[in-house]
């Protein structure tokens, strides 16, 4: 009986009507903004110069800067005795800047982009000075030149800042796990609750129990989102495709830390499975209390908040403080690691280990909770009138 209960739910799912619109329509979405994003990106790299060579000006008096500016990667044109802001100016000239004055201390007239090109001026007067001195060797030259190479090195704990592309990774497969697993603990709780208000759940408990029926529920609304959840992915993907940032992914794939590509999609897809059987069985439960789909907000409402804490944890906590111990304690609670461990493993990598403990823990609560849900469904999916309490369920049992 159990497997007539989930393919009966996992065909009512996907022939819905408006489910079938409802995927149809994101899925186009998707497809759309990667048409939209190609003539940008197109536009973008039809607007982006050819070339990165920076040319200055440079008048008689500074001219012995131009062999030591040449080291530096910089082109340099002779404008003899000219006015530095008429040569900088002058339309027929494409000038970064004027470079004049005294070679050992040069003036450089430029606009408000000048903050490069001082760097470069400053390399190129110290080894005019050093070269003045005699002591100025290939060696020294080279050091002097490798100045410009200084950069600084952010050792913030941010994640956010240090793997960008890693949080957008998190961001989007928290974001999907959500998404699937409101769809389907929503469309769950809607059929227990019209089964019950059209009085056929009395009709099916004639043939299977409570808790199998329920179980089969889960599991057949559940598989069928799975699928919708793939079908969302290939329209991702032929997005990304469309866009053409497919071909250059390189830097995608290197964000997905030390499981890989390979290794963090079948991850978050075991943690989309664990997060729906989280929350499906306590709203399987939950849903069997209320009679009518006007009191269903009493049940939807609670789950959906409680969704929000490990969400918000996940965007804000994890990439704040990737290798803190309170986000790694949080990460192992069953109701919490579905949507802390992608982030986690996205931002900074997650042991193997820690992986697996954390999948144990919830693979551990899912029965404890089902056994829970099984047990508010069995007491209450008969009781029609106002919302049963728990308090009540539970008065009887005793």
């Amino acid at each position: 009986m159990l497997g007539l209960v989930i393919k009966r739910e996992f065909t009512t799912l996907l022939g819905s009507k408006a489910m079938r619109i409802s995927t149809a329509v994101l899925v186009a979405l998707f497809l759309i903004a990667g048409i939209v994003g190609r003539f940008l990106l197109n536009d973008d790299d039809s607007s982006a110069p050819e070339t990165n060579t920076v040319t200055v000006g440079i008048t008689e008096e500074a001219s012995p800067l131009a062999p030591f500016l040449s080291e530096t990667g910089v082109e340099t044109e002779d404008i003899g005795e000219t006015d530095p802001k008429a040569a900088y100016n002058a339309e027929s000239n494409d000038f970064e800047a004027v470079i004049s004055g005294d070679p050992a201390q040069p003036v450089i007239s430029a606009g408000d982009t000048g903050g490069e090109i001082e760097r470069l001026v400053i390399i190129a007067s110290a080894k005019y000075l050093a070269d003045q001195d005699g002591v100025l060797t290939p060696e020294l030259s080279s050091a002097l030149t490798s100045l410009l190479s200084i950069h600084t090195v952010d050792v913030s704990e941010n994640a956010i800042a240090e793997n960008p592309i890693g949080y957008a990774v998190g961001m989007a497969a928290i974001m999907i796990l959500m998404l699937i697993t409101i769809m389907g603990v929503s469309v769950l709780s809607a059929g227990v609750v019209e089964e019950k208000s059209s009085r056929v759940v009395e009709i099916l408990l004639t043939t299977v129990k409570p808790r199998t029926l329920l179980l089969g529920k889960i599991l057949g609304i559940g598989s069928g989102m799975l699928v919708i959840f793939l079908v969302y992915l290939a329209g991702l993907l032929g997005g990304l495709g469309l866009a053409g940032l497919l071909s250059n992914i390189g830097d995608v794939f290197d964000a997905f830390g030390v499981l890989g590509i390979w290794g963090y999609i079948p991850m978050v897809l075991v943690w989309i499975i664990l997060g729906y059987f989280t929350f499906a069985s306590i709203t399987g439960g939950l849903s069997a209390t209320v009679s009518r789909q006007e009191d269903l907000g009493a049940v939807q409402t609670p789950i959906i908040f409680l969704q929000l804490i490990p969400l918000y944890v996940a965007m804000y906590l994890v990439p704040a403080q990737p290798d803190a111990t309170v986000t790694e304690v949080l990460s192992y609670i069953p109701v919490l690691a579905p949507y802390l461990m992608p982030m986690r493993a996205a931002v900074g990598g997650v042991a193997v280990w820690e992986q697996g403990l954390a999948i144990g823990l919830t693979l551990i609560t899912i029965p404890l909770l089902g056994a829970l849900a099984g047990k508010i469904y069995e007491r209450s999916i008969l009781h029609v009138g106002e919302r049963m309490k728990i308090s009540t369920i539970f008065k009887k049992a005793a």
